[in-house]
């Protein structure tokens, strides 16, 4: 028996997530409204920190985000943060269309970002946005395709191929003309779809729904075992996509991170501060901080003091980073935000990725949720990225 055993030194490199890192990339990737919610819960555990009206916030320059390049998968040293610093945002915000309201995230919206991200010619884009006019609020086709057809004027066959690429879209079973048709999609876009499945979707759903898996067995040969893994596969599938949009369910809103205004003949991004939570340290517990206290007390204080500031340097550093990143869209974008959506320009994450000088799946991370204001409307980050 041979007991001889080999040791090799095998060097690799590993990238080691702390509480804090993990903490910048959760905030990194929050929405504005996931990051107001997350705020309102720091501020119930943790008594040092408030909410301030004004920007002189206490942030502690030991705990700057930017000193941690380990965060990222590029080991560059990050630059330093050169935007510029704004006092009077009144000013910033004149003339801008952004009232400071919410605006609702519909169903509509939804399907149109991704239809004008698409690599549809100009024809198609036309037809897609006319099918999407005509969907109800759960998210189904209204109308026969050979309505569309004849309003266009155009073949059938090129409706339906629209239509194909649609229902292709997120929510998943959009765009659908029936329930059989619906989970037919959603099964599809999963690849849980095979000819018996297909038979009993299209031939015997209302038997599945009522469980007679016996006597449907009977008409058609399949097993009872595929029938009821059928059954339950069909209970996993999202019968109306369009209902989380509906106005009868909790309102989603879309609030612009970023604003691009027009100042002496250059577009400016401006970092919508509405949209995010200002944060300060309480002088009070600075000052007990100093004070004679016991050393408990001292320590207790500390260490909330030590988890607030490195909270406002991680909002500081998503408010910086969401900065560059509109910034280079900005620089590719001159002609859509002078011209129109007919003139956007798909940009590559890598290269956004090379700009900002971090890894394309941090970026892909970041940019989710993220909404940028200018004179054509409110849009995703993921618009102009492909």
């Amino acid at each position: 028996m041979d007991l001889n055993f080999d040791l090799n030194l095998v060097q690799s490199q590993k990238l080691l997530l702390t509480p804090k890192i993990k903490q910048v990339l959760e905030v990194l990737k929050m929405s504005s409204q996931e990051l107001f919610e997350y705020v309102e819960e720091q501020l119930e555990t943790n008594p040092v920190l408030e909410i301030v009206d004004n920007e002189e916030s206490f942030i502690d320059e030991d705990y700057s985000v930017s000193n941690n390049n380990e965060i990222w998968e590029h080991n560059e040293e990050e630059n330093e943060d050169t935007e510029p610093k704004y006092k009077d945002k009144e000013w910033l915000l004149e003339d801008t269309s952004f009232d400071n309201s919410f605006i609702k995230l519909t169903l509509k919206d939804h399907l149109l970002f991704q239809l004008h991200t698409s690599s549809l010619e100009k024809n198609q884009i036309s037809i897609g946005e006319y099918i999407i006019d005509n969907l109800d609020d759960n998210g189904y086709l209204s109308i026969d395709i050979t309505e569309v057809a004849a309003y266009f004027n155009t073949p059938v066959n090129k409706v339906s191929k629209v239509l194909t690429l649609l229902q292709a879209f997120d929510p998943p079973g959009i765009c659908a003309r029936s329930l059989k048709e619906c989970i037919l999609i959603q099964l599809k876009l999963i690849n849980r779809v095979d000819n018996k499945i297909i038979d009993l979707i299209e031939n015997h759903l209302d038997a599945l729904a009522t469980k007679k898996f016996i006597e449907i067995a009977k008409q058609t040969e399949i097993n009872v075992k595929k029938i009821e893994e059928t059954f339950e596969l069909i209970k996993t599938i999202e019968p109306k996509p369009g209902r989380e949009f509906s106005t009868n369910n909790e309102i989603k809103y879309t609030i612009p991170d970023v604003i691009i205004k027009r100042i002496k003949n250059k577009c400016e991004v401006i970092i919508n501060e509405d949209s995010i939570p200002l944060l300060n340290i309480s002088s009070y517990y600075k000052r007990m901080e100093n004070d004679e206290t016991n050393y408990e007390a001292k320590k207790f204080i500390q260490g909330k003091i030590d988890s607030a500031s490195w909270l406002i340097s991680c909002i500081e550093q998503r408010k910086s980073t969401i900065r560059k990143i509109a910034e280079y869209i900005v620089s590719i974008q001159t002609e859509f935000l002078e011209k129109g959506k007919n003139f956007v320009k798909a940009i590559p994450l890598k290269a956004i990725a090379q700009q900002v000088n971090m890894h394309e799946s941090t970026i892909s991370r970041i940019i989710g949720g993220k909404y940028i204001q200018c004179t054509w409307g409110i849009f995703e980050f993921r618009y102009f990225i492909k």
